[in-house]
């Protein structure tokens, strides 16, 4: 029998997939848990308690929510089915009629652009949201759908400048007569004329026109014609803005890219001062750039540098984009693969489109990549992969590292990502309501995973201004709710009164729920709450009332290679180490049961130090555990490193 000496001093590898407890030869194995709940992993290696969440406001409904952040006010916008509210920390400043549902919201897409939020969905018309500001600080705002610049053909009618794009199948030709019983060949402008359709090889039976074509723009030959009324698949009625000297059929024709019949934008961005927006319903593999510096212009020209792009990522796949990112390159990501658009600028004549990587995106619901550090982390299409798509100078080319094969357990469902800068956290809300949280050092090569469980359901998350946000839903109601380091509870109301009472009303939403109360930063109660009014035992100028939440800690098993322990062989723990930094309570269970330990004293300064326990009786094998630490204590608490000192049956 010996005795040795454990020392973890670091968790960097995140909570480890059970899958990987057989790999005892790998280094994620010391620096791996079993267990990590409700808190995060700090990039230095220990693990601290994640704080809790105040509630800001209740949205019915609530399921998307976007920052919109301006030099003189912060502001959150909250998508629900149909509605958009907007809200300045607690306060409603805006609630309008929105035209999105709730399925449509899961697939948005969205890019500021000076003092507009563009959203786009492929089944509904581009909006734009508006923040007009008044004198005396009355801002008004404003949901409506965007529109393209305009050029005028004839008085009193206007032809946006939007993309043009062939939809219909490429042995699809068209010719235009004037209208009549026996019209004689071409047409001028004002007339009102027949456009019919045919496919030209028989390639295709598909109908070329529907009843939504009305008042799209047709472009044959570089003529327009405008539909004025549907008639049949292959054949529409119109009104010429252009001569058209005969009616011979032709192939070279497009019609409007965006449209009722063939739906909208999937993806918005901007990159280089264009807007950029990426695939439709009907074309979901096509790229438009617009003109520089006129988002709402994407009118060709002549093909100088300045004016507008487009161009199909073309290959054996088929292809449907999910999310733009403006970076060193535009990169584009799709259902099938990564591609990159070169050129400083991007100019007509010197677009270089060329994919990167073969990972793939989920189409829905959408989660959108984020940016870490100058890498863009994205889930793959399989969901069960979060890849990072980085520029490497030794391939010369872009690569998609999983930076969640430790982890993988933890990766189900996603539905929001977002990165926490302050806190070097990426946030990935999954659909079962828990948020996987991954601490992220690209210098040091970490990526820890842990999991945050809530009593309610997280559904969506957003950064504003250093602050994490969520939509968090509890019973049948919603809440947007920030994460507070001033409260240890979730679901908080921080309630104050100018002169001390002991007396506090105004709890209806928490009656019949297990709750924390912190009178001045004391805890006076804990338990089913009966009444919407609680009576303190001493008077109290502030109140936090909340949910309680645990947070948990247990290391990987013991069985590490090169330290001696084979896979099964007996040990026996005789004394526990834990260095803590800013902990009042230490709850911890060595084998024998849970145990509390208080550290600091009401109103004293909380303890950072050493706390040794002793500790007995044999284990072996990976079920049983040195230590594992679970308390819901309504305060800080951060674990640097454990020692272990045990006797090992040689």
């Amino acid at each position: 029998m010996s005795r040795r000496l454990l020392v973890k001093t670091s968790f960097a590898s995140g909570e480890l997939d059970p899958l990987l407890f057989g790999r005892i030869d790998l280094r994620a194995q010391e620096d791996g848990a079993r267990r990590l709940r409700n808190v995060f992993v700090h990039p230095a290696g220990g693990v601290v308690r994640r704080p809790g969440t105040r509630v800001l406001a209740e949205v019915p409904d609530a399921l998307r929510l976007v920052p919109f952040d301006d030099a003189d006010a912060a502001f959150l916008l909250v998508f629900a089915p149909h509605r958009l509210v907007v809200l300045r920390e607690w306060a409603t400043v805006a609630d309008l009629e929105a035209p999105w549902s709730a399925a449509q919201l899961l697939e948005i897409d969205w890019a500021r652009y000076r003092d507009r939020l563009y959203v786009v969905h492929p089944e509904v018309r581009g909006m734009e949201i508006v923040r007009r500001r008044a004198a005396g600080g009355s801002d008004s705002w404003e949901l409506a759908p965007w529109e393209f610049e305009t050029t005028e053909p004839e008085p009193g009618v206007r032809r946006g400048l939007g993309p043009f794009a062939k939809v219909a199948a490429p042995d699809t030709a068209l010719r235009v007569r004037r209208d009549g019983a026996n019209p004689p060949p071409g047409a001028s402008p004002g007339d009102h004329v027949v456009v019919e359709a045919r496919h030209v090889d028989g390639a295709s039976a598909a109908p070329v026109f529907t009843p939504r074509h009305y008042g799209v723009w047709l472009r044959i030959s570089g003529r327009f014609v405008r539909i004025l009324s549907y008639q049949a698949p292959d054949r529409v009625l119109a009104k010429a803005y252009d001569s058209f000297p005969d009616s011979r059929w032709t192939r070279q024709w497009e019609e409007e890219a965006f449209s009722p019949a063939r739906g909208w934008p999937r993806t918005v961005s901007f990159h280089q001062d264009r807007m950029v927006l990426g695939g439709s319903r009907d074309l979901p593999d096509w790229v438009w750039m617009s003109r520089t510096g006129r988002p709402m212009n994407f009118d060709p020209g002549t093909g100088l540098d300045d004016e507008a792009i487009a161009f199909r990522l073309s290959d054996e796949t088929r292809h449907v984009i999910t999310a733009l990112v403006p970076g060193r390159n535009l990169q584009i990501f799709t259902t099938a693969g990564e591609w990159i658009v070169k050129g400083f600028p991007v100019t007509p004549s010197g677009t270089q489109v060329e994919r990167q990587t073969r990972i793939g995106s989920q189409a829905s619901p959408r989660v959108r990549p984020v940016d870490v550090d100058g890498a863009t982390l994205f889930v793959g299409a399989s969901g069960r992969e979060l890849r990072e798509f980085l520029y490497t100078e030794v391939e010369q080319a872009y690569q998609a590292a999983d930076i969640a094969t430790l982890s993988r357990h933890l990766l189900v469902d996603p539905v929001d990502v977002v990165f926490d800068g302050r806190r070097r956290q990426l946030w990935i809300v999954r659909a079962d309501g828990r948020a996987a949280t991954v601490g992220i050092d690209r210098n040091a090569n970490v990526a820890a995973w842990s999991l945050q469980e809530f009593a309610g359901e997280a559904c969506a998350v957003a950064v504003l201004r250093g602050k994490l946000h969520l939509v968090l839903r509890w019973g049948e109601r919603r809440f947007v709710e920030v994460l507070d380091e001033d409260v240890w509870v979730d679901h908080a109301r921080v309630l104050r009164s100018s002169a001390p009472s002991a007396i506090w009303s105004g709890l209806d939403e928490y009656v019949g729920r297990a709750v924390v109360v912190l009178a001045d930063g004391e805890q006076v109660f804990r338990g089913l709450l009966a009444s919407p009014t609680i009576r303190l035992p001493r008077a109290a100028s502030r109140l936090v009332v909340g949910v309680p939440y645990a947070h948990e800690i247990e290391p990987a098993p013991t069985a590490v290679a090169g330290r001696g322990i084979a896979l099964d062989a007996a040990h026996r723990p005789v004394r526990l180490t834990f260095r803590l930094a800013e902990a009042r309570r230490l709850a911890v269970d060595t084998g024998e049961g849970p145990r509390s330990f208080a550290l600091a004293e009401p109103g004293a300064p909380a303890f950072s130090g050493d706390v040794s326990v002793r500790a007995r009786g044999w284990r072996r094998g990976q079920n049983d555990f040195l230590w594992r630490i679970r308390d819901d204590a309504a305060t800080s608490f951060a674990l640097l490193a454990v020692q272990a000192e045990l006797k090992v049956n040689d």
